[in-house]
């Protein structure tokens, strides 16, 4: 089998010398996934004709402007996505990149971004290609993670500068497999593969860990066997909102990946994956994220995702297998316009946005914004709105009470249900089986609103 491959059009200073692109340390002519040109003409008759060629970097040249290049190659070949770079931005030369049709105009991190997410494309259909010849589904487990492993810490060798201690906590989890793991691309399309939905926002503050939480915990009352996965690596704390002392964390399934056999939902309760213990964790952790993230999906029918505030390599790797990511805005006007720049940082990355479902939280009478104002802001797109839970919210998940915030009826829950019966696959159907729900009647949470202290609650339908 033949890998795609991406070309980068450079001169020859910046491929001699790839730091002043920021690829610190990479040997370029040793990537077999990666053709390089610093002839213009040379580049645009190579790949006026070529077919594995499906993307092309254009930084610069020694013959032509590059601006210039780029819109050549995308008229000579409207199928292939042509991304420009440009390390200092200028309104004018983007305006130039956005009448040509090129495809994206990346900025410095971006490209980073994007040569790490292909490198480890290309790491893991080498994978699947060299485990297909290896004898006994074991052995090609084996040779899978410790190959994508090491591919990995290659193009993320920003984590380095970890401390010792971290990286010799997940040394062992970087050259074993996990039980069972298969030997395919991340990539690839997987049967029985869970739902995974990423909560994420553009700014701290929006209530994604409450609405990770709750999601989780009505996914899991719908009948689905899921997964809440504290992906906020830093700051993550929905162990404490979901009342649990003792998690298990992230870094405990890396250094013993048989413990992963011990993760599941219990009753009412989902399955809980902790973020890691300590801040230093988090960029080691990230490593290893697309092989953890193919393993667990398998073993759970939803994965609920928590999300820190601050955009990292860990949103790409979940945004790029997300079934459906929930994005979050509240009440301010800084958030709506937070979304709007993290939306544009996936556009610049490469990242689709079509699974996202914008959600405005804290919804109420005489809030500040409105559904229809968001969805004007972002150019007509869907926004659902999530009703605000008050003061009960904060109370019962501060003191990891969460199924008596759900019994309670408050409407954020109500709210949170109504949205995820429309997202989750055949979630109306098991509606009737409910945990929460009556023989044939549905959810009780949509039936009406208990209010603590004694108040009378009107109905939320």
């Amino acid at each position: 089998m033949t890998m795609p491959s991406v070309a980068l059009c450079a001169d020859a200073a910046c491929l001699q010398h790839p730091e002043t692109m920021g690829l610190t340390g990479e040997n370029l002519l040793s990537q077999a996934w990666l053709r390089l040109f610093s002839s213009a003409e040379e580049a645009r008759a190579f790949l006026r004709e070529d077919r594995l060629v499906d993307e092309v970097w254009v930084v610069s040249s020694e013959d032509v402007a590059p601006v210039n290049l780029a819109a050549t190659l995308k008229s000579d070949r409207p199928d292939r996505v042509v991304c420009m770079l440009a390390f200092q931005e200028s309104g004018s030369l983007k305006s130039r990149v956005s009448a040509t049709g090129i495809d994206a105009f990346l900025t410095r991190q971006a490209f980073l971004g994007r040569y790490a997410q292909r490198k480890r494309r290309a790491a893991a259909e080498a994978v699947s290609v060299a485990g297909s010849r290896v004898e006994g589904p074991a052995r090609a487990g084996d040779q899978a993670f410790s190959a994508a492993s090491a591919a990995t810490a290659s193009a993320t060798s920003a984590a380095a500068s970890a401390p010792a201690c971290a990286l010799q906590d997940f040394a062992a989890s970087r050259t074993r497999s996990f039980p069972g793991a298969s030997a395919a691309p991340a990539a690839a399309a997987r049967s029985g593969s869970a739902f995974l939905m990423p909560v994420v926002s553009g700014s701290g503050g929006a209530g994604k860990s409450s609405i990770s939480t709750i999601a989780a915990l009505l996914s899991q009352g719908l009948g689905f066997d899921t997964l809440l996965l504290d992906f906020d690596l830093q700051f993550g704390d929905v162990s404490a909102l979901l009342g649990v002392r003792s998690p298990l964390r992230i870094e405990d399934v890396l250094s013993v990946p048989a413990r992963l056999s011990g993760l599941r939902p219990e009753g009412r309760m989902p399955a809980l994956l902790a973020a890691p213990e300590r801040l230093e964790d988090a960029e080691a952790v990230v490593q290893a994220a697309p092989q953890l993230l193919d393993e667990l999906m398998k073993r759970f029918d939803v994965i609920v995702c928590n999300t820190g505030a601050a955009w990292a390599e860990q949103h790409a790797v979940l945004l790029e297998r997300s079934s459906k990511a929930l994005f979050l805005v509240d009440q301010r006007p800084s958030s709506l316009r937070a979304c709007q720049h993290a939306l544009d940082l996936c556009v610049r990355c490469g990242i689709a946005t079509s699974p996202f479902l914008f959600a405005l939280n804290r919804c109420a009478k005489n809030a500040p914004l409105t559904s229809i104002d968001v969805s004007c802001a972002l150019q007509g797109a869907h926004v659902a709105e999530v009703k605000n839970g008050g003061r009960d919210v904060e109370e019962l998940l501060g003191a990891g009470m969460p199924l008596d915030l759900l019994e309670s009826k408050n409407d954020l829950c109500t709210s949170l249900e109504r949205l995820l019966l429309e997202v989750l696959p055949n979630a109306s159907a098991a509606a009737s089986e409910s945990l929460f729900g009556t023989h044939g009647s549905g959810l009780r949470l949509l039936k009406g609103r208990r209010s603590r202290g004694g108040k009378r609650g009107s109905s939320c339908l």
